[in-house]
């Protein structure tokens, strides 16, 4: 799967989530700060990804992977599309 593929499936993910096919959503995108979602959106988000691309997701596990690389995420507010690509792309490795 493509990167593109990838994060065209996860905007059509966070897009179905939070009601707004319109919604712009860019690689750099904030979930929390620029998207718009809850904490309670994480688990329709992930039940999204794994129904579209059969991965399960589960954010904790993302941010400790980021903090163990040092990206300077500290937690899920800092999370951004970009994370979650190169989460899945290094899980699927």
């Amino acid at each position: 799967m493509t990167q593109e593929v990838l994060f065209n499936s996860i905007k059509d993910a966070i897009r179905d989530v939070v009601n707004n096919q319109k919604l712009d959503v860019e690689a750099n995108s904030l979930l929390i700060g620029d998207l718009g979602l809850e904490s309670i959106d994480f688990l329709d988000l992930s039940s999204e990804i794994e129904n579209t691309i059969g991965f399960e997701l589960d954010f904790k596990e993302v941010v400790e992977h980021l903090k163990q690389k040092s990206s300077g995420v500290a937690d899920i507010k800092g999370l951004t599309v970009q994370n979650i690509i190169d989460f899945i792309e290094t899980k699927k490795a």
